[in-house]
């Protein structure tokens, strides 16, 4: 995937899948994207939490979006990604089915959530993007506000627990 220059006006996006649904990332709230990556259970955590993971050297949580989010239906494609975040201060992974590719949207391809469809908690939205020739309509996730305070505090713990 290769990052094109793009003016002040336009945003790059990580364009992926939950189930058969396509979301939106901004680029800048990315650090890396992985695939084939060896997880580890860890017992007793949130049920959200898929395990941890070792990026190089450092242990790394991995959130399942689709149940963060609780989204069903069908795998897109049998090999899932998982996209790496910060989030105060905290380095966290975001399980996905796949990722599709990055892909600049501009200010006018993006437009608010209509009031009827947004919930109390759903902060975590940035907005609906168009995208594609047929204007596809795809939700704009805000990933710093997937988890709240004290589900980031748990992930700190499942974090610090792991590695005694």
């Amino acid at each position: 995937m290769q990052l094109k220059e793009v003016n002040q006006d336009k945003k790059q996006y990580v364009i992926f899948y939950l189930a058969d649904k396509k979301f939106g990332v901004n680029i800048n709230q990315t650090k890396e994207i992985l695939s084939n990556t060896e997880m580890t259970f860890v017992p007793d955590s949130p049920g959200y939490i898929s395990g941890i993971i070792n990026l190089r050297g450092a242990v790394v949580p991995i959130v399942d979006l689709k149940l963060r989010l609780n989204i069903s239906g069908q795998k897109k494609s049998q090999e899932e990604k998982i996209i790496i975040v910060e989030l105060d201060g905290l380095t966290a992974g975001m399980m996905v089915d796949d990722v599709k590719e990055i892909k600049p949207l501009t200010k006018e391809n993006i437009v608010n959530l209509p009031d009827l469809a947004r919930k109390v908690d759903s902060d975590y939205i940035e907005g609906v993007g168009r995208a594609g020739r047929d204007d596809e309509l795809l939700l704009l996730l805000d990933l710093k506000n997937v988890l709240n305070n004290r589900e980031i505090e748990e992930l700190k713990n499942v974090e610090s627990g792991s590695s005694s």
